[in-house]
């Protein structure tokens, strides 16, 4: 039988689910009036779900078994066709499935969405927000402008803070899945407020948000953790350096169109990529830090290209100890928490390249504590937690240049 219903999605608004669907082409006009006279909608709570070990293929061919009705009734079709529905009765950090039935159809489903907390993770209006904020409050200090433009059309923020001395480079969300803007702004929010001596012998320039358009899925709902970009492409992947070498991290292809990890058709081919190089290659920086782990949260190891200058890797110690005394001042330094790795097409990889620059994956692992973000249980009180150690590392490292 032809299913009456089409475009089945679940988002989140507000903290509320919002179920959408249409009428099928095929059950257009007045014959079909009975059809959708009366909505039947199921939902499920996926407790067994689970953020980094599940993806889109949990929910396939999922069974409408142990459902909750939720509503039954009519509900009015926008231009005739499309139908809407909100569940207000969803708690926090909850994954759901969600079915649709009509009178004379099977369940249609499920459709899957996890309600997350804004605080934990930034959608794009609250990141540009707040970072106008700094700039309007503070414009002799701060300067904002757009570096370019992601592949849904999305502006990327680049923001400049102090203006003297060494630079350093503060990178998030290159993965959408992962950290950024939640750590980065915060930490430059304390700097312009509390310790602006510490901009006058340096600046930083941040990109907080690069991968927007796949954090912003996250932000609507999806449940699963999102790497590449909405065009398939890794952009730690993507820079032009060694981006000729295969890579197969992950057990995976990087030259691989269905990779978690696909390089892209060339180098520099996303225009996010581009928008980072154009930002620091004009503004090299002494020292970059791009983040990364999981869910808002991110700390050591970490990770620097290969290199054989004997010179540059007593320097990346010597930068990575700065940071860690001000990210675990309570722990005794550890060679684990710096290594060297040269993967083909990141970020690092190409700002070595660029100039033997000083660049660094911040991934995580060291800290117990920390672990839930690996599930997408990260709540507020550790992402606090981790916003302090954050601008505490940064302040480290900006003291020490300026002693």
């Amino acid at each position: 039988m032809r299913k009456p219903i089409t475009k089945l999605k679940a988002s989140t608004v507000d903290g509320q689910v919002v179920l959408t669907w249409y009428k099928a082409s095929g059950f257009m006009g007045d014959a079909r009036a009975a059809e959708f006279a009366r909505f039947r909608i199921y939902r499920r709570e996926e407790r067994r779900f689970v953020f980094g070990s599940d993806y889109e293929e949990f929910f396939l061919c999922r069974r409408g078994a142990n459902l909750e009705p939720i509503f039954e009734g009519s509900l009015p079709a926008g231009n005739d066709r499309k139908f809407s529905f909100t569940d207000s009765d969803v708690a926090m950090g909850r994954t759901y499935s969600y079915f649709v039935q009509t009178p004379r159809s099977g369940r249609i489903g499920p459709v899957p969405v996890k309600v997350r907390d804004p605080e934990v993770w930034w959608s794009y209006e609250r990141i540009t927000s707040r970072l106008r904020s700094l700039a309007e409050g503070c414009p002799d200090l701060v300067r904002l402008w757009a570096c370019g433009t992601t592949c849904s059309g999305r502006e990327i923020p680049c923001v400049e803070v102090g203006g003297g001395g060494r630079t350093l480079g503060l990178v998030g969300l290159i993965h959408g899945g992962e950290s950024g803007p939640e750590l980065i702004i915060p930490a430059l929010e304390r700097l312009v407020a509390e310790s602006p001596d510490l901009l006058t012998a340096a600046r930083i320039v941040a990109i907080p948000a690069v991968n927007i358009d796949a954090r912003q899925q996250m932000v609507a709902g999806t449940p699963w953790y999102l790497r590449t970009t909405p065009a398939g492409v890794d952009l730690n992947r993507n820079f032009p350096a060694r981006w000729h070498e295969v890579g197969y991290g992950y057990g995976l292809d990087s030259s691989d169109p269905d990779s978690a990890t696909y390089r892209g058709p060339c180098a520099g081919a996303a225009p996010e990529t581009r928008a980072v190089m154009s930002v620091f290659s004009e503004r090299r920086p002494d020292v970059l830090f791009s983040f990364h782990w999981l869910a808002s949260i991110c700390e050591l190891p970490a990770l620097a290209p290969t290199c054989e200058d004997r010179r540059h890797r007593p320097y990346c110690r010597s930068v990575i100890e700065s940071y860690a005394r001000g990210l675990y001042p309570e722990l005794p330094f550890s060679e684990n928490w710096l290594a060297f790795d040269g993967t083909p097409g990141a970020l690092p990889t190409w700002l070595y390249d660029l100039g033997c620059l000083a660049a660094f994956d911040l991934e995580g692992g060291v800290r117990a504590e920390a672990r839930p973000c690996q599930t997408d249980q990260t709540d507020r009180s550790l992402l606090e937690e981790y916003q302090q150690r954050h601008y505490d590392a940064i302040r480290s490292l900006l003291g020490e240049w300026a002693a």
